[in-house]
């Protein structure tokens, strides 16, 4: 690695970071089994849209209850609703960070890779 650009900053070489882009740029891959995140943040989405609109429905028939076991009935399915909303904001989270995280580790190994070299390449010169 003799093309060395590194600043004071300490930003990657110019060969280290096409080598960090071309790994990004394999992580943009479309399609349906391929993207995996993006089917569980939808899901997610879903699941929390479905379980508050659940929530509100029966929360809507507890008000119009006319016996205690009506109104029971009707926030016990108000409080399944509210934990149908909580699962899927975790998995949309989960999802949603997933691919966050990976670009960041792909971006830690680089740098790492390219501090390693940098100490070699000073233990070298010393000698």
């Amino acid at each position: 690695m003799n093309d060395e650009n590194t600043g004071a900053g300490g930003t990657m070489s110019s060969s280290r970071l096409a080598q960090f882009e071309a790994e990004v740029a394999k992580l943009k891959v479309t399609g349906g089994g391929a993207n995996p995140e993006r089917l569980g943040s939808r899901w997610g989405i879903g699941l929390t849209i479905l379980g508050f609109v659940v929530a509100i429905i029966s929360w809507w028939s507890a008000l119009d209850g006319k016996d205690a076991l009506s109104v029971l009935r009707a926030e016990t399915f108000a409080f399944i609703g509210v934990g149908i909303a909580v699962v899927g904001v975790v998995i949309w989270a989960r999802n949603s960070l997933t691919r966050y995280l990976r670009y960041w580790i792909i971006r830690l190994v680089y740098e790492q890779r390219e501090q390693t070299e940098q100490l070699i390449q000073a233990q070298r010169d010393n000698k």
